[in-house]
């Protein structure tokens, strides 16, 4: 089996190739997290009693400012999206985020509900705004 020498760490076609697996491998791992805090918050201990959550997440933050890193060093910039395909995103994210909250507020009083599904909307609104509201 061939050794990486460093020498790879300064081919920038090595890291370009290095950076493209690293976001895909990003955009799966995130997708597993959600997968499993909605396992999580439907039928509790169930992924917890095996591993953290929390290790996952700090470990793909973690691959997130690597990946950050590696794009600054390859000189890429990021642009936002102008396809309205994003807006379709909002439903099912706004069902899910509903879903979730209604699941861990089932045994909470009312006024405690209405008081923090009103800050989740509002900060749903906020972010909403700032990622996709046009200047």
């Amino acid at each position: 089996m061939k050794k990486i020498s460093p020498a790879i760490f300064k081919d920038r076609n090595a890291l370009a190739v290095m950076h493209a697996l690293l976001l895909e491998f990003l955009v799966f791992g995130y997708l597993g997290f959600l997968g499993l805090f909605t396992l999580e918050t439907l039928l509790p201990t169930f992924v917890t009693v095996r591993f953290s959550l929390a290790g996952l997440l700090l470990f793909l933050l973690i691959l997130t400012f690597l990946a950050a890193i590696l794009a600054e060093k390859l000189e890429k910039s990021y642009v936002p999206l102008q396809k309205p395909w994003h807006r379709l995103l909002f439903v099912p994210a706004l069902l899910w985020i509903l879903g979730i909250l209604a699941l861990s507020l089932y045994k909470f009083p009312l006024w405690a509900i209405i008081v923090l599904v009103l800050a989740s909307l509002a900060l749903l609104f906020l972010f909403w705004q700032l990622f996709f509201a046009r200047d």
